[in-house]
């Protein structure tokens, strides 16, 4: 909000780290800010990503960090919620 000009907007998306429990409202409403929040509205991206995937223009697997099996999936889940160190994107391998 500190950097946000007066009047101007102000945009979060994603995942908000984990102990963030307080918004400035205040200082929002003060600076008569724009805000807007919300996880990607991956609906719109979707097709295009996929068909720049299909392309190989884009290579998904280079984000990829971890790798699970099934057996241990829930303590992936975990790990990845805690957003522990280098839990980027997981790849539960099903089918070996």
């Amino acid at each position: 909000m500190q950097a946000a000009a007066k009047a101007g907007s102000v945009g979060v998306t994603g995942v908000y780290p984990p102990g963030f429990t307080a918004f400035p409202f205040g200082e929002a409403m003060n600076k008569n800010l724009t805000v807007k929040m919300g996880n990607c509205n991956r609906r719109r991206y979707l097709p295009r990503l996929l068909n720049m995937v299909a392309a190989g223009t884009v290579d998904p697997t280079a984000f990829i960090t971890r790798r699970a099996e099934p057996e241990s999936a829930i303590e992936a889940y975990q790990s990845f919620d805690r957003r522990e160190d280098g839990w980027l994107k997981t790849v539960v391998d099903v089918f070996g």
